[in-house]
């Protein structure tokens, strides 16, 4: 498969990965202008696909990599990155200096969940980032993209305690990392992804109102692409957090596991009675990990306790 390359409004390539080698699981974008960026650099099985993306547009050299968080998904390719291009820095929060020069609990506490042998097959091993190859960000550092175009980092925490999302006023998009939730092409609503250790509803609700408070016109979401209409999806997140958040506390006493497939089977059933076609509802149900969702859900419920 070769990966494919849309290009948006204000010079915004929207970048499929092929994470998993599946189409439209993972996006990373690139914004090309005096001074271009890199946003999200998919994980190290990606990495192949990234460069074969960038190069069908005339990309030979990238410069410089604004980086979401530190899951796997997002940042695993960020060590080849570095090897390809030797004066590439990556910006990213600052546990990023602790982690990715010697990635081994990150991939460790990845691993925990996912299991190692699913992660060498699907995302890859990552490769160690020499810390002066790493700059890190704080809560609106601003990106020079050219003399009358910034690119703003917020801090915003709720899905993972070290996730920024990028705003660039320009295109009025706002690159959403994984803050939003899921949205898979044809289905336009979101399905929330809040894992252990960090989701907490309080802080990503407070995220997601300093999001709204920006003139936006698109989300670019990692999982996956570029989506108008950001106020309704915004909106569309608060219920359905909730609605998980919910539906969960109202389970008896069962284990992870069958909560995790109780979920499944609430989940798929809202979204027939909400007449989603069978191949979207197929796509949102096998990118869910229900197991993981309901970890997160109960890690969250049990300290606010």
């Amino acid at each position: 498969m070769d990966p494919v390359v849309k290009k948006f409004d204000n010079n915004i390539y929207q970048i499929d990965v092929l994470m998993e080698d599946k189409k439209e699981r993972m996006a990373c974008y690139y914004i090309d202008s005096e001074d271009p960026i890199l946003i999200e650099v998919g994980p190290s099985n990606s990495f192949p696909y990234l460069i074969a993306g960038l190069e069908s547009i005339g990309i030979k050299d990238i410069r410089r990599s604004a980086i979401t968080h530190l899951h796997l998904d997002h940042v695993g390719g960020i060590g080849h990155m570095v090897e390809e291009y030797k004066d590439h820095f990556v910006y990213i929060h600052e546990l990023g200096e602790k982690h990715l020069p010697n990635p081994e609990k990150l991939w460790k506490a990845v691993a925990d969940v996912y299991t190692e042998e699913w992660l060498e097959n699907n995302w890859g091993k990552i490769k160690p980032t020499p810390l002066e190859n790493i700059k890190t960000l704080n809560d609106g550092y601003e990106f020079k993209l050219s003399k009358t175009r910034l690119l703003k980092a917020l801090y915003s925490p709720g899905h993972a305690k070290h996730h920024y999302t990028f705003y660039d006023e320009e295109s009025g998009t706002m690159f959403m990392g994984d803050t939003l939730g899921l949205i898979y092409p044809h289905g336009e609503f979101v399905q929330p992804n809040l894992p252990p250790p960090d989701f907490d509803k309080e802080l990503l609700f407070k995220t997601l109102d300093n999001i709204r408070n920006y003139d936006l016109s698109k989300l670019a979401i990692a999982h996956f692409g570029i989506h108008n209409e950001p106020y309704r999806l915004l909106d569309n997140a608060y219920e359905s957090i909730d609605n998980w958040i919910n539906f969960i506390t109202s389970l008896p006493d069962t284990s992870d596991e069958e909560a995790a497939s109780l979920l499944t089977t609430w989940v798929k059933t809202n979204y027939e009675i909400l007449l989603v076609d069978n191949i979207t509802i197929e796509n949102y149900i096998k990118n869910m990990n229900p197991l993981m969702q309901i970890k997160g859900i109960r890690n969250y419920l049990n300290l606010i306790d």
